[in-house]
């Protein structure tokens, strides 16, 4: 239809001078390329570059940090059962109760022979092995476990992994990673985490490193695996590991909940350093029969001898009583600690 007046027709001639230069190269390009960039471009540019870059930066420490909460309350809540306790995470059961129905006081979580690994364990981490412990129900409880509760079996490393998808879904999907690039950071972190656990956690206990067969380990078969135990060990990080652990049972598992993953204790304040645990370390009692010889680093603390022990103890006791407090051979509670569990040493 042709334009009726001139209005419209300065309309139309527009319109076929706009459009067409809308999809064609601007005569004005090479002018625009040749001057100085705006400062927003550049900014917007380094902003983008910074936040990829402490994206990535920051994808293991945070990755270490939900695997270090995540350690600490299975080991904690979890495996010591002070989850079942009434007065332990009510935040946690209150949601339970909304989402599955289930009573706060009827949520339970079954033992998986961690308590019996504590109740077998003395000071030194070598295990009980007398003719008594072995016909106790505890120590047979075990019997059916090569590892006796000290492995990380392939089934524990599918249960982390699974507790830990809650955290790290959301966290790294914020952070701007794929699910795929999630799991593929998550994945090789839960079978280092098992590797390691593996290699140190059963010869510290005075058992054989694990096999693949039963978890991701450096036992028999493994190529390197050896080798590999040999050199974790002497590490300074090792050697901070064991002291930790040892510490762990020294105090009745009250503290040191963090196994290879250590930073929630600090947090928390349940973290116990060598200097306070040490002097409260027990001989072995007379006539111990144990399972086999400890695996532990260069320079680690040593039990004391008897006559060491008794000196200590009278000194703890006399001190104990001027303040009010009684005796005992059985750790005492420490503060922002756990609940105390049996130990090798109690009858």
């Amino acid at each position: 239809q042709e334009p009726s007046t001139k209005e419209q027709l300065d309309t139309y001639m527009l319109a076929t001078l706009v459009f067409p230069a809308a999809y064609s190269p601007s005569p004005f390009a090479s002018l625009a390329a040749a001057r100085p960039r705006t400062a927003a471009a550049p900014a917007m540019s380094e902003l983008s570059l910074a936040a990829t870059v402490v994206r990535d930066v920051s994808a293991l420490p945070t990755m270490y940090a939900l695997m270090s909460l995540n350690e600490y309350m299975t080991h904690r809540y979890f495996q010591h059962l002070e989850f079942n306790r009434p007065e332990s995470l009510p935040w946690v059961k209150s949601l339970v109760e909304r989402v599955a129905g289930v009573p706060a006081a009827e949520q339970r979580v079954p033992g998986d022979g961690h308590v019996e690994h504590h109740a077998e364990t003395y000071d030194d981490m070598s295990l009980k092995n007398d003719e008594r412990w072995r016909a106790n129900k505890a120590s047979q409880s075990l019997d059916d476990d090569y590892y006796r509760g000290t492995a990380f079996h392939w089934s524990a490393t599918l249960i982390m992994t699974v507790q830990m998808l809650p955290s790290v879904l959301p966290t790294y999907a914020l952070m701007g990673w794929s699910l795929p690039e999630t799991l593929a950071i998550l994945l090789p972190s839960m079978l280092l985490h098992a590797v390691v656990w593996n290699a140190i956690h059963p010869p510290m206990h005075g058992l054989p490193p694990v096999a693949l067969t039963d978890g991701f380990g450096t036992g028999p078969g493994v190529a390197g695996g050896k080798a590999f135990s040999e050199w974790l060990i002497g590490t300074r990080y090792a050697h901070w590991i064991f002291e930790n652990h040892m510490g762990h049972h020294v105090l009745g598992g009250q503290c040191n909940y963090n196994v290879c993953c250590p930073m929630t204790d600090h947090l928390l304040g349940s973290y116990v350093p060598t200097a306070e645990w040490q002097p409260k370390m027990r001989p072995l009692p007379a006539n111990a029969q144990t399972r086999g010889p400890v695996v532990a680093p260069a320079n680690v603390p040593q039990l004391p001898t008897r006559e060491e022990y008794e000196a200590t103890r009278l000194l703890q006791r006399q001190m104990r009583e001027s303040a009010g407090g009684g005796g005992g051979t059985a750790p005492a509670a420490i503060a922002n600690g756990g609940t105390i569990i049996a130990d090798a040493y109690s009858e």
